[in-house]
């Protein structure tokens, strides 16, 4: 994933395996970024991924 003029921050593991996530799996150049940000928020509240745990506050990773 390329993303310009990102302002925002990504929460998580430093590495993500984008064959694990469907929507990045079935790669389609019409997909728009509403679609990919709807189907993470989606499988992110998934019941399963609500029951993992979250790192302690201000945990940061180093690559």
């Amino acid at each position: 994933i390329i993303l310009t003029r990102w302002t925002g921050m990504f929460i998580g593991p430093p590495r993500m395996d984008a064959w694990s996530i469907p929507v990045l799996a079935k790669w389609q150049n019409s997909y728009s970024n509403k679609v990919i940000l709807q189907e993470l928020r989606r499988l992110i509240m998934s019941k399963e991924n609500m029951k993992l745990l979250q790192p302690p506050e201000g945990q940061t990773y180093n690559n």
